[in-house]
């Protein structure tokens, strides 16, 4: 893998190139809840990584937590639908049909997923499944390389990890500004959060950006798809 360069977009459309059913790949960065899609090959991955972030659902949330691939080979069987009912839908909207999700990890430490992605159902197994754990590998590797910069790397980590570790100082930040507002806990605030986004349709650190700036308050909002009102009601 090291003939593509130490570059994840690279090595990422390298991944895609390599497998003629995959149609595109998806990066999420992890830290326990947290996470932030690092690179996305095109719209329907892009979605796909917004998705389970927003909906807090989906092989990618699962295969970070479970440290083990996650296949789902066809979204509009039963057993998927039932898994993840909110995502499999949505995903299969956005056009994906199929995704395997490969957890990124260094020994015990997770630090995020591959995601790929199919426009039809199929299998990824044997060798496809052993070249896309080698392709994770790097990716993981890469991604480290990003998190502990020397020398020359500086500019990579400012770029990405740092980008992304500032996103996620936003939601937190934006996570207790609506748990105050709203009187609830820290985890029913990011849920509010992520509805929210989801409803609106925008990337959940652009709202977190607009509730820091005060652009937007959750106690204000009248006829918010993701706040019913007699959730309202309760949390004025």
């Amino acid at each position: 893998m090291a003939a593509y360069g130490p570059d994840v977009d690279e090595l990422c459309r390298a991944c895609v190139a390599h497998f003629p059913d995959v149609q595109g790949a998806g990066v999420a960065v992890m830290t326990g809840t947290a996470q932030q899609v690092r690179y996305a090959s095109d719209a329907v991955s892009e979605r796909v990584e917004q998705l389970q972030l927003l909906l807090g659902e989906g092989p990618c949330r699962d295969a970070f937590d479970m440290g083990t691939p996650v296949l789902a080979d066809d979204l509009q069987a039963a057993a998927w639908r039932e898994r993840w009912p909110a995502f499999a839908g949505a995903a299969l909207q956005a056009g994906a049909r199929a995704v395997f999700a490969l957890p990124l990890r260094a020994g015990t430490l997770g630090v995020g997923v591959l995601d790929l992605y199919r426009d039809s159902p199929g299998v990824l197994a044997g060798q496809d499944l052993a070249d896309a754990l080698d392709f994770a590998a790097a990716v993981t590797d890469l991604l480290l390389a990003e998190a502990l910069p020397d020398g020359d790397s500086s500019d990579d980590y400012d770029a990405g990890t740092g980008s992304y570790l500032a996103q996620r100082a936003v939601v937190h930040q934006a996570t207790g500004m609506i748990s105050v507002q709203l009187e609830v806990g820290l985890e029913e605030a990011f849920a509010r959060l992520r509805a929210h986004a989801f409803a609106a349709e925008r990337e959940l650190d652009a709202v977190a950006a607009d509730v820091v700036a005060r652009r937007l308050r959750f106690d204000e909002l009248d006829g918010d798809p993701a706040l019913g009102a007699g959730d309202r009601d309760g949390a004025r």
